[in-house]
């Protein structure tokens, strides 16, 4: 059998050396694998910023909407300072609402309630509530916000009262604003002001006010349930202090109208007619 030798001996010529492209090829493949690596950490650092700005605005929204309501119940006055010093003292059921965060460019409370404000000059200072809200520059007033009822009493400097229909009316020191279906009532130089915020010094006195809201007052300011029969009415000129056992008070506030109060449990009353 005849070997076929066409290939013996034959010898390839390069032009280059085997070591040299061996080399070259070796090295282009590591630069593409560089390259790769280099676009997976830039597409990882441009997540990485986008998630830190989205965390942040996520922040930052939170931190402008955060909402803090210090509330104080029936049976308490609560006494507090806003975030530039400015007092609030809450009287028994009443809440109040600010964002401490965004304080210094809006200093604006909700109130539901009734507060004495004693406010430190600056930027506008406003107090909104469903009925109007009022805003000043520096004084002392207390407002009044509860069941329909709105009053603002000024005491010091002076400050206005707007309406939900954007009537405005400005008050000096003893004048009252009352707010009565949408329409601001004006009273100068009132004579009882001192009076109507005895609250805050555990008095409360009461000028041919009907029974039922001296009722409803007791309750407030002593943490109680009082139930009533039907159709008892009758107006009342009456004081007491927060300082009284409840039940001397209610046989002070009973006693002139003829009628009578039973104890039915632990902080639940009965009022009686004659």
């Amino acid at each position: 059998m005849e070997t076929n030798y066409l290939f013996s001996g034959a010898k390839i010529e390069w032009s280059s050396t085997k070591e040299f492209i061996f080399s070259s090829k070796f090295e282009s493949i590591l630069d593409q694998t560089e390259v790769k690596t280099i676009s997976l950490r830039q597409i990882i650092v441009k997540l990485s910023l986008a998630a830190s700005v989205i965390i942040l605005l996520g922040l930052a929204t939170f931190a402008m909407m955060y909402t803090k309501t210090v509330y104080s119940p029936a049976g308490t006055h609560l006494s507090m300072l806003l975030p530039d010093n400015s007092s609030a003292e809450l009287n028994a059921e009443t809440s109040l609402s600010y964002y401490p965060y965004r304080w210094f460019f809006q200093r604006t409370v909700q109130l539901e309630g009734e507060a004495f404000f004693s406010v430190q000059k600056g930027k506008k200072f406003t107090v909104k509530s469903e009925m109007g809200e009022t805003s000043v520059l520096g004084t002392s007033f207390n407002i009044l916000a509860r069941n329909q009822t709105y009053r603002v009493i000024c005491m010091t400097g002076k400050v206005i009262v707007i309406s939900n229909q954007d009537e405005s009316v400005i008050l000096h020191p003893n004048q009252i604003a009352i707010l009565e279906s949408g329409n601001i009532l004006k009273e100068e130089n009132l004579e009882a002001a001192e009076h109507m915020i005895s609250w805050r010094k555990n008095m409360f006195l009461f000028n041919s006010v009907p029974f039922s809201e001296v009722l409803r007052e007791i309750e407030r300011q002593y943490g109680i349930s009082i139930a009533t029969e039907e159709n008892l009415g009758g107006q009342l000129s009456v004081s007491f202090q927060k300082n009284m056992d409840v039940e001397k008070t209610l046989s002070m506030v009973c006693k002139p109208l003829g009628y009578r109060f039973i104890k039915k449990t632990e902080n639940n009353y009965l009022i009686s007619g004659k």
